[in-house]
């Protein structure tokens, strides 16, 4: 099935490479059947050379030039997929994906510019040893079509190698984005290929008119994004050219030819590096909001263990402390009142401190909060804090909000504990309201108060501007961005209205998300 396929695509982006009308010899500034037996030689391996073989013979075959030369440009082109895909392997390390800038220049070192070589020197000799071609034009043909190879690694192999990885998620096939941008792509690139343009203007750097489509696939779409529109630029450009339009017309076909080359280059390895770039960043993005999502949990763990520490090893110890200071203050004689007050005050002391452990215990893990669920947990912090700060404080929970998932109720604890510490802190407000329901799927909580409120440009979503804000905001941030939710900073007029969106249902991550590549690479067999 995999012989077959490579077959059936090589054959016909041949036939596509030698449709160019100003194909000589069987030379073409762009030959996109090169990239094609290079990317199936790094997906399938070694093994699919007969089908490269068969198919570059046939091709060559059936058009006007020899046997002798068809079989030699068969085996200059089978040779240089073999020889690009055992470079890529062994000294590129290449990986499939192509989201790091190494790969990209692997790709373009040792796929387009070494590998490509060996197909042009081969298949130049064998044009001149079979009289296709002169010897005097050898130095000409060379270098067209070793250009014309690279070109079609450099547009074809990214397309292949990530079409596999692409979702119709990650591109949203029919969307208005996705339309505006192959039809903007379409419509400018025929515009510079035309008639039209020939007759009014002629100037080479119009061409680079495409360039802006290009950059917003590569931005939007990655690597994917990229290779299809470098191709669909690509195949109008060299066809407009062909037929005489454009900005690369104005000399002799080989200048032409190089002309066009050279801006087919630049077009597809600003598009590759700068998708490779972006997916490097958004890799590390994505590393340092697990780890910082694995801090979170780490501290909400160690809170966990600090609280039952707390409470069942250091309050045992006290509690029996206190037994002890009892049995003692009844031992002690009535006329030692000296001794008697210093155990009494001692006792006095000792029950503030438990009490303290005890509030310090609950504080950073309310039992409330595994035992009885989220309401409870809630209502006794407040109960608790609003005598500690005489905050009035309004808990309104839906009638439908059950038990949560523990990482969605400690995380709601989390920012409810942190907003009203804010308000008593920051805000001078004396009265706060906690709206908390579940609505489509969602826990959507609403904390508000009436203080001083905050300056407009920090309205919105505190990940914007994440500097403006101290450490708990931004620690809401990161506990919210976490859960894949949504927060939002308003003005109420007066005080401020902080609103946390979270799923109840963690979506998986891989339809909603772009998730980086494993650091597993993958493996690529021989």
């Amino acid at each position: 099935m995999r012989l077959s396929t490579v077959f059936g695509l090589y054959f016909a982006a041949g036939e596509i490479g030698l449709s160019a009308p100003f194909t000589s010899g069987n030379v073409s500034p762009f030959w996109p059947a090169s990239g094609i037996a290079l990317a199936s030689v790094l997906l399938w391996g070694y093994r699919m050379w007969p089908a490269i073989a068969a198919a570059a013979f046939l091709v060559n075959f059936w058009s006007p030039i020899p046997t002798e030369a068809a079989l030699g440009i068969a085996v200059g082109n089978t040779s240089a997929a073999l020889v690009g895909g055992l470079l890529l392997h062994r000294l590129g390390r290449l990986d499939l994906s192509l989201d790091r800038l190494r790969d990209v220049i692997a790709l373009l070192t040792l796929g387009a510019l070494v590998s490509s070589v060996v197909a042009a020197t081969i298949g130049t000799t064998t044009l001149s040893l079979t009289h296709v071609k002169a010897w005097s034009g050898f130095g000409t043909a060379l270098p067209v079509w070793w250009f014309g190879d690279a070109m079609g690694v450099l547009i074809a192999t990214p397309l292949l190698l990530t079409a596999r990885q692409a979702r119709p998620s990650s591109m949203r096939l029919g969307s208005v984005e996705v339309l505006g941008l192959f039809a903007g792509t379409t419509m400018t690139s025929l515009w510079m290929f035309s008639q039209t343009l020939r007759q009014s203007v002629h100037d080479d750097v119009l061409a680079f008119a495409v360039f802006p489509f290009v950059i917003w696939a590569a931005i939007r779409f990655r690597v994917v994004g990229a290779s299809i529109t470098c191709l669909l630029v690509a195949m109008i450009a060299v066809w407009g050219t062909a037929h005489g339009n454009g900005p690369f017309v104005k000399h002799d076909p080989v200048h032409n030819a190089i002309l066009l080359q050279s801006f087919l280059a630049v077009l597809s390895v600003s598009a590759l590096c700068l998708a490779a770039v972006i997916s490097e960043r958004a890799r590390a993005e994505y590393a340092l909001r697990n780890l910082s999502g694995r801090l979170m949990h780490l501290q909400d763990e160690e809170r966990r263990r600090l609280a039952r520490e707390l409470h069942d090893s250091t309050g045992q110890l006290l509690v029996a402390l206190q037994m002890n200071l009892a049995v003692l203050n009844q031992q002690i004689s009535p006329s030692d009142r000296e001794s008697a007050d210093l155990v009494l005050d001692s006792m006095g002391i000792l029950d503030r401190v438990v009490k303290e452990i005890r509030t310090l215990s609950y504080l950073l893990h309310p039992p409330l909060l595994d035992e009885s669920g989220l309401p409870s947990a809630l209502q006794w912090y407040i109960d608790g804090l609003a005598q500690r700060s005489n905050l009035k404080i309004d808990l309104r929970i839906s009638s439908d909000v059950g038990r949560l998932s523990q990482e969605l109720e400690t995380t709601i604890f989390r920012i409810v504990q942190e907003c009203l510490t804010n308000i008593h802190r920051h805000s001078g407000s004396s009265v706060a309201r906690i709206d908390l329901i579940t609505k489509r799927g969602q826990a959507i909580l609403r904390i508000r108060d009436e203080g001083r409120g905050v300056r407009a440009q920090l309205l919105g979503d505190p990940a914007v501007n994440p500097f403006g804000f101290g450490v708990g905001i931004r620690g809401i941030a990161e506990r919210v961005r976490e859960l894949d939710g949504k927060v939002r900073i308003k003005n109420a007029m007066p005080g401020m209205i902080v609103e946390v969106i979270l799923p109840l249902q963690r979506p998986d991550s891989a339809g909603t998300k772009e998730a980086p590549r494993n650091a597993k690479r993958q493996k690529q067999g021989a």
